[in-house]
């Protein structure tokens, strides 16, 4: 579930980014509260970055890695001004931006944490409603539930389907860590 990942305390409605290593650092420290080391969580972010893109398309931008001692992954979000490039296949800069933590040595439980972000900000209706949310808790309640869906849209459900494969990484397939990294 997306609420374990985040809280509203990780939110950064309005980031005025003057590049990619600033949005990286505000994340960091939001992330990193008073439990982790905000330096080496950027250290580590920047360094993942430079061995992958983050750019997952869309204007959706995921920096990530994994953090020594940490026991459960999570999250912190930002909505970046102006948008960035994270090196996305689509060449559309990224305004969303979910920076994401795991467990060092837990490949699998780091790979389904990501694969439940890129979902989650990927699916139109959410990027949609993140771009327009008044604030830190309307973007909380827009990344972790679905109750602000209209129950009759067009697939009559409230939510919507779960994406293939295919959408989740620019069309890769997500067969391992090394390969949607």
């Amino acid at each position: 579930m997306m609420a374990s990942l985040i809280s509203p305390a990780r939110m950064i409605p309005r980031l005025r980014a003057r590049d990619i290593r600033h949005v990286v650092d505000e994340l960091a420290r939001s992330a990193a509260g008073s439990t982790l080391n905000k330096d080496m969580v950027r250290h580590a972010v920047l360094e993942r970055g430079q061995a992958s893109t983050f750019g997952f398309g869309r204007g959706v931008a995921i920096p990530h890695a994994a953090i020594p001692g940490l026991d459960s992954p999570l999250g912190a979000f930002a909505r970046v001004k102006p948008a960035l490039d994270f090196g996305a296949a689509d060449d559309i800069p990224a305004d969303l931006v979910f920076l994401l933590l795991s467990p060092d040595g837990d490949d699998p439980m780091h790979l389904r944490a990501l694969a439940r972000v890129v979902r989650r900000l990927r699916d139109r209706d959410v990027a949609a409603r993140l771009r327009s949310a008044k604030d830190a808790e309307a973007i909380h309640v827009v990344l972790t539930s679905d109750a602000w869906r209209e129950p009759d849209d067009e697939r009559g459900t409230g939510h919507t389907a779960t994406l293939r494969a295919g959408d989740l990484t620019n069309t890769a397939m997500c067969t391992s860590i090394s390969v949607l990294c």
